[in-house]
């Protein structure tokens, strides 16, 4: 298998999947081509646990998506064989916890960071992300806007 480009963070999925967000179109264009063709994109089994946690709670999306289709969407996204998935390797957790303290990192940025750190772990150097700010402070990897990546 081919490495990846570059990992679609979890906001990439949320505006594929959220017609009404300004990032919709873009990002539904990055999410198409990473099931279309092989070596475009990874996600991590992280994306896919933020993507439940933030699709299903009105909180952070006007209409909550139904159960039966986060189920039917992940499935599609984690079966993908061209939409490649990166994993945490067995030290991932320590080396993050050491990592993040030295770049003191304090609370929800800890999941920014282990996930940056599972990118470095499986050579995928670029995220693409509509966080820039928040990945930016990670110097092992490169942010690139959804609305540049698309382009």
């Amino acid at each position: 298998m081919d490495m990846a480009a570059a990992l679609l963070d979890t906001n990439v999925l949320v505006h594929a999947a959220d017609v009404d967000s300004r990032h919709h179109l873009a990002a539904a264009t990055l999410v198409d081509r990473g099931l279309r063709k092989s070596g475009q994109f990874c996600i991590s089994p992280q994306n896919l646990v933020e993507f439940a946690a933030v699709v299903t709670r009105s909180r952070f999306i006007v209409k909550p998506m139904p159960l039966n289709e986060l189920a039917r969407i992940s499935e599609l996204l984690y079966k993908s064989r061209r939409l490649a998935k990166i994993y945490p390797r067995r030290g991932t957790v320590i080396r993050a916890l050491g990592q993040g303290a030295a770049l003191g990192i304090t609370g929800p940025a800890w999941y920014d960071l282990f996930l940056a750190m599972t990118m470095r772990d499986a050579g995928v150097q670029i995220i693409i992300t509509d966080n820039m700010r928040d990945f930016r402070r990670f110097p092992f990897i490169a942010a690139r806007s959804i609305d540049d990546a698309a382009g």
